[in-house]
This record gives C-alpha cells, sequence and structure tokens, in this order.
C-alpha cells in the first residue's frame, strides 16, 4: 500500500492573522489518506508514515486549538466511524479525533464527551450515540417540522404491524468490516435470481432500521420484496402509511427508494428532511458556519473527495446567486456579473479539493481557483491546505483578529516565562546600574 502525498516531516508553524476558523473534513480520502479495506494488511512502513501525519496533525490543532474547531463530516453512520476508528487504533496509529462528528451527510452531529489520550490509554471512545447537537436538531425542526424520536417510533410501530423481524444496525456492508453491527451478521446474504414478479417468498421476513440518528431514516426490505405480490402490497402499504404520517404532521420531507447494491440488493426507503428544495446534506452544517462567519468576522474550511462533497466545496452555494441555481452548469455565467464576483472574493469560506481527477470535484478548482476559494491538494497534504487556505484568507483581511495564541500550549507557556524572566532581569541591571552611577 502507497499512502499518497505524505511526508514524514516535522510540522510547520507558520504564523496566520486571522479569526476563529471553523474545519469541516470529509473522513474517508481526505482526512484519513487510506482507505478501510487497506487497513486490514498495513506494513509497518505505511503505519510509521501515518503516524507521522497525524502527530503533525495534532501538532497544528494543539498549536491553535483555541481558535479552531475541527468537525469530522462522513457518509459513514456513527457506528461505521467508531468502527474504522477502532481499526486505526489497533493498527497502532494514533489519529487525533474531532472535536464534532457529523455522520450520514449532514445528519446527527455528536458532540465530544471525552478525550484522545483517555480513548489511546482506555478504549473510551470520546462519542456516544445519544449525545447529539440538540440545537441542530431543534433548528431542522423549525425548519421542516421534523421530529425524528417521534417518526423513529412510528417506523418501528409500522413495521410490527406486518409482524416484521426489526434488524436496528450500524452498517449494511461486510461482517468482515463491521462485525456484529452489520445486517448481515444476522440475515444472510440473498443472492438468488429475482427474473420474475409473483415470486414464492424465499428471503427472511426482516426489515433493516440503520442507525443514522434521529435526522435521517434508512431502511431495508427482503430482497424479493418486490417480486413477490403479497410482499409488494405490503411495502406499497408501509409507504404509503409513512407519506400519510409525514404529510398530516405538516413535515418537509424527501423520500427515495432503491435497490442498493451496498446492501445485496434489498430495496431500501431513505427518508429525509427537505431543507432548501433538497434533502438534508453536509451543506448545511458549513452553510450555517459561514452565515455566524459573516457575523463574527471568523473563517470557514471545508475539504473533501468525493461527488458528496460537492454541494460542501461549491462557493456558490453560500453567496446570492441573483435567482440562478447555483449549480457549476451557471458557473460560468454567474462569474460574468461583477456583483457574484465581489459576492466571492469577500466570502470568509475556502474549499479544500484532494486531486483526483475521476472524483467529479476537479472543475471547481478551474472555475473558483483564481479567486482563492478552491485549494486543489495531493491525498495526504491537508494540513498543507489548510495552512494555505488560512494564509491567503489573512492577507486579504489584514484587519482580522490575530490567530491568539494557545496559552495552554507547553511552548507558549515557556516563551511567556522567559519573557517575564528577562524583562525582570533588565529592570535589576538598569536598577543597579543607576546605584551604581549615584556612588561614583
Amino acid at each position: 500500500m502507497k499512502i499518497i502525498g505524505i511526508s514524514a516531516i516535522n510540522a510547520s508553524n507558520p504564523q496566520f492573522t486571522a479569526g476563529n476558523i471553523s474545519l469541516y473534513s470529509d473522513f474517508d480520502g481526505t482526512y484519513f489518506p487510506s482507505s478501510h479495506s487497506k487497513l486490514h494488511n498495513i506494513s509497518e512502513r505505511d503505519t510509521e508514515v501515518l503516524n507521522k501525519y497525524f502527530q503533525n496533525f495534532c501538532l497544528f490543532l494543539e498549536n491553535k486549538k483555541n481558535n479552531i474547531t475541527f468537525n469530522i463530516t462522513t457518509g459513514r453512520t456513527f457506528g461505521e466511524f467508531k468502527a474504522v476508528a477502532g481499526l486505526i487504533k489497533s493498527k497502532g496509529i494514533k489519529m487525533p479525533l474531532p472535536d464534532a462528528l457529523i455522520v450520514k451527510n449532514g445528519s446527527d452531529e455528536y458532540v465530544k464527551v471525552g478525550t484522545d489520550e483517555n480513548y489511546y490509554k482506555s478504549g473510551v471512545f470520546p462519542f456516544d450515540y445519544n449525545k447529539t447537537a440538540l440545537r441542530k436538531e431543534e433548528s431542522i425542526k423549525n425548519l421542516t417540522g421534523w421530529q425524528g424520536k417521534a417518526f423513529r417510533q412510528k417506523i418501528i410501530e409500522t413495521l410490527k404491524q406486518y409482524d416484521f423481524k426489526i434488524i436496528e444496525h450500524d452498517s449494511e456492508h461486510s461482517v468482515k468490516d463491521y462485525g456484529n453491527g452489520s445486517l448481515f451478521s444476522r440475515i444472510n446474504y440473498d443472492n438468488f435470481n429475482l427474473d420474475s414478479f409473483n415470486m414464492k417468498p424465499r428471503s427472511e421476513w426482516a426489515a433493516g432500521l440503520r442507525n443514522d440518528g434521529n435526522l435521517k431514516f434508512y431502511l431495508s426490505f427482503p430482497y424479493d420484496m418486490l417480486n413477490v405480490e403479497e410482499r409488494k402490497a405490503a411495502y406499497n402499504d408501509i409507504k404509503s402509511k409513512l407519506i400519510t404520517y409525514l404529510d398530516a404532521e405538516n413535515i418537509k420531507y424527501v423520500m427515495s427508494e432503491r435497490r442498493d447494491e451496498s446492501c445485496n440488493n434489498r430495496p431500501v426507503i431513505i427518508l429525509e428532511p427537505r431543507i432548501n428544495g433538497k434533502a438534508l446534506d453536509k451543506l448545511y452544517d458549513t452553510r450555517e458556519a459561514v452565515k455566524k462567519a459573516y457575523l463574527n468576522n471568523d473563517f470557514v474550511i471545508a475539504a473533501g473527495d468525493g461527488i458528496n462533497d460537492l454541494d460542501m466545496l461549491n462557493p456558490l452555494n453560500y453567496i446570492d446567486t441573483k435567482g440562478l441555481p447555483a449549480d457549476l452548469k451557471n458557473a460560468d455565467k454567474l462569474l460574468e456579473n461583477p456583483e457574484i464576483v465581489k459576492q466571492l472574493e469577500n466570502l470568509p469560506f475556502t474549499g479544500i479539493v484532494i486531486k483526483d481527477k475521476n472524483n467529479g470535484l476537479e472543475r471547481l478548482f478551474k472555475l473558483f481557483g483564481k479567486f482563492g476559494k478552491i485549494i486543489e491538494v495531493e491525498r495526504g497534504k491537508l494540513q498543507e491546505g489548510i495552512e494555505d487556505a488560512i494564509k491567503m484568507f489573512s492577507q486579504k483581511n489584514p484587519a482580522k483578529s490575530v490567530l491568539k495564541p494557545n496559552k495552554s500550549n507547553k511552548y507558549y507557556k515557556t516563551a511567556a516565562f522567559l519573557f517575564l524572566l528577562l524583562s525582570a532581569g533588565g529592570i535589576i541591571f538598569l536598577y543597579n546600574r543607576k546605584q551604581k552611577s549615584k556612588s561614583a
């Protein structure tokens, strides 16, 4: 395995001029520059390189911890993230964990209730599935009417009406990666041909309810659910009852259906709050952070490497596009408007894109790199991208408050002590010199 772009060197300690910083980073391929599958057989050399990478990142965060809030925003569920963090730890890699964890592309935000130190010493994971950011849930409730806990109970009640075995699980992916957290640790994979309608039922009568938190729901049904007449009728009844409930409660929602390849092609229903005409995603959190940044003279950085990061990284989603959609199809036309350009130049936001010609993000740099709103970095160079983003923002905003030194940092304390010692020494020296001149 090759970890692309990571150099085993000491972290730099540049001096920045900026306000407080909110950092939102995707996890797989962005903050964690390798992959889950490669961790199983990681080499000693790659373990050493990853430890150096995370050591540098830790020093960077420690030096700036009074001013940087580090958020991981991932497509993983809480349980999937916890599992991969545990695997990383088991390989002797010490990865700094974030201040907040946002799961399933903008779903629940989990607040840190423990410390990295305790995790790596005692194995106590510093996040709790039941400890979410209630302010976010309340805000989304006010926008959409979404009440996740009540809706979850309604889903369970509805499934019970059809005598389903309900399996609450962390992941629809393999048992190899997620053990007892996988749906398929409790049901079998099905691989028979679905070649007709009105087949005889063969799949276990079990429904999966993934632990996505309170803000999104992912339901999976038996493999043959849509190919057995009576089973399809039950599926349609369940869907109808959930829609009736949501409509009666005046909830703004998005419902999507598909056969999910990652879930052994089981039929799934996904239910999410609808915000600004689309399903809740990573953009919600970064957009809220940018709103606050305008008010408080702060700065927001987002980083990602995949198509699920596109909206979060697109600078047009943070400005007034004068009634035109903020998608990249309209970008060239929008950038001909001087008012749009001025808004971009004043935007307290920069996106960091991990270079990959196949990730669907390459056009972002071509469009917005010249404004300093998108930076491209090699995989494993996230910290350098963050440093460059802060430097550029500081140069364009010299009036912003200076990034405060971390007074709990041992280097700060040492410097302060030396300053006081030298100051006291200077006073004593001048006093003695004056006394000598008097006696001369």
